[in-house]
């Protein structure tokens, strides 16, 4: 009696812990990845990335745009430079006492316009910024590509721990009908007090596993809560399943999708292109520029007279700036520009290598995880067999305890292999699409 009423209480317990709150939200994969996407630290800082690339090309296109700045000065001074002159002592003494300094003030009021004519550099540093923005946008979605992976992986995470509660659970609730049944037994003077025994003890470190298995699910459920930015704790129901998606990719066509839709090999792509134009920048300080220059303004000593054309003053001027030698400093640029863009292509030599690596280990992690579950599969249903057919036998008398028992841990483990089979092979589907640039979440 004492047993079942602990019976009785520990599947109330395992029920109240493994059942959901009243206010836990269904939570879709889909919806897991949207969430992330829009929170993830990731992509907040690739947006931002984009945001200052955008202010590279404002910056870049202001030296081809004309520079207004309008000055405003005020200035009080006493010269007494004419007292100096070499010949002021052959000067009248009558004369020489009119000739005193006296503190004045001048007002000024200009507008300067600065205009670049003609540079040799203007156009590659205005076209590499734009290819810098395209750039960004290809770290954007690599950004985004990997937060929605790990947001279906950890996903997948908490549905295999959801499961592997659920089989446990079922688990311990076999074992406890079998205890049951050895206690029946033992009354009834077919079995020994020994089968009881193995029994409880069997039961008692199920339900010990149980409870370690549940405690992984509570932070299988943290991760998740942890890649979309929510609060830890916070409960959620998954409404997906880890379901077989059928992917048929070979490697050809794995390695040839990828290496057209990466946005790593895009953006290799466009820092080939962008390495050529800061080369065009280098040889660009050498050449010559011509800009255009011109002020217009007033200076006057009364304020009133602001605006009086007799007191308007202003020129105009165009440089031309032909550098002869500067030391070869932009010989050094340009050897510079020039091994950062060598650089570039031997990253990109590295890249398609090990795009096609990855491809590889994708297809093949594929193919393998689909031969397991289907080895899984079939092993659950002849589990579930054995056991059903010993259980018979031991109620008959033509099984002993410990025969039951195995049977019972194999078809726990026939179930939790096919689980972690549909993990894997859910995981590696995600993981092929993510290698070709596809979207991770999708189905065939």
């Amino acid at each position: 009696m004492r047993d079942r009423i602990k019976s009785c209480a520990f599947m109330v317990l395992a029920f109240l812990t493994a059942a959901s709150p009243s206010d836990a939200e269904d939570l879709s994969r889909a919806e897991a990845v949207a969430r992330a996407l829009q929170a993830n630290p990731d992509v907040q800082k690739s947006l931002e990335d984009l945001r200052r690339l955008d202010g590279l090309i404002t910056e870049a296109k202001a030296d081809a745009l004309p520079e207004l700045t309008a000055y405003a000065t005020f200035t009080r001074f006493r010269d007494p430079s004419f007292l100096n002159s070499s010949s002021f002592d052959s000067f009248p003494p009558e004369f020489k006492e009119q000739l005193r300094p006296i503190p004045a003030n001048i007002y000024e009021g200009t507008a300067q316009l600065k205009q670049t004519l003609f540079s040799f550099k203007l156009g590659h540093a205005i076209k590499a910024a734009r290819l810098g923005r395209a750039y960004g946008q290809e770290d954007l979605q690599r950004a985004r590509q990997a937060v929605a992976l790990a947001a279906i992986q950890v996903y997948n995470d908490y549905l295999l721990s959801i499961e592997k509660v659920r089989i446990a659970r079922k688990s311990v609730w076999q074992k406890e009908q079998q205890l049951e049944q050895a206690q029946n037994r033992r009354s009834a003077g077919v079995a020994t007090e020994l089968d009881v025994l193995r029994f409880e003890v069997n039961l008692a470190n199920e339900r010990a596993t149980f409870l370690s298995i549940e405690g992984q699910a509570d932070l299988a459920r943290g991760r998740l809560n942890a890649v979309m930015v929510r609060p830890i704790d916070e409960a959620a129901t998954p409404t997906d399943a880890l379901d077989y998606v059928p992917l048929a990719v070979s490697i050809e066509d794995a390695v040839r999708e990828a290496w057209q839709n990466r946005p790593e090999a895009k953006a290799v792509a466009l820092e080939e292109k962008i390495r050529r134009e800061l080369v065009g920048v280098a040889k660009g300080e050498g050449r010559p520029t011509l800009d255009f220059a011109g002020t217009y303004g007033w200076s006057v000593r009364k304020p009133e007279n602001f605006f009086e054309s007799d007191f308007s003053k202003w020129n105009v001027g165009v440089l031309l700036k032909i550098p002869v030698f500067d030391g070869f400093r932009t010989a050094g640029k340009v050897v510079q520009a020039q091994a950062e863009a060598n650089k570039v292509s031997q990253n990109k030599i590295a890249l398609e290598n090990q795009i096609r690596l990855e491809a590889k280990d994708a297809v093949d992690r594929l193919r393998v995880a689909e031969k397991v579950l289907d080895a899984a599969t079939l092993n659950v249903t002849q589990a579930q067999k054995a056991l059903d057919m010993t259980q018979a036998n031991y109620r008959l008398g033509a099984a002993n305890t410990l025969e039951v028992l195995d049977a019972q841990a194999a078809l726990t483990l026939a179930e939790s292999n096919r689980s972690q089979a549909l993990y894997v092979h859910a995981n590696a589907r995600a993981m092929l699409r993510f290698v070709m640039a596809r979207d991770p979440l999708g189905t065939e």
